[in-house]
């Protein structure tokens, strides 16, 4: 597997309660955790099924392990590095995360 580049800082930042995306709580398969742009700890919601209706519309990715189960917001995302099936979606606040993904950058980020 090729390596993803790493990412470059830029000056374009947004933190107005938009979430990243939205993950299973491993120690409660029921419930959510919701990653916000400009927040390092997500928050807890107790209903993955409503968390994913209240933040729609998301698209399901697979992390680089093949874990299913992430839901990502595309508006959130500014830009995707491609290192072949795996891509590193770059969300607005800079942070990043890799998934496994075989089409192009362009359907993960919503421009």
């Amino acid at each position: 597997m090729r390596e993803v580049p790493d990412v470059q800082r830029s000056l374009y930042t947004q933190t107005d309660s938009v979430p990243r995306f939205v993950a299973r709580d491993s120690s409660n398969p029921a419930a959510a955790l919701v990653y916000w742009l400009g927040v390092s700890e997500p928050s807890r919601e107790d209903s993955f099924f409503e968390a994913i209706q209240k933040f729609g519309p998301l698209m399901q990715l697979v992390l680089p392990d093949e874990r299913p189960g992430v839901f990502v917001n595309r508006g959130a995302v500014h830009v995707v590095h491609s290192g072949g099936i795996v891509k590193r979606l770059v969300f607005k606040d800079l942070s990043s995360l890799d998934v496994r993904y075989d089409g192009p950058c362009s359907d993960l980020c919503g421009r």
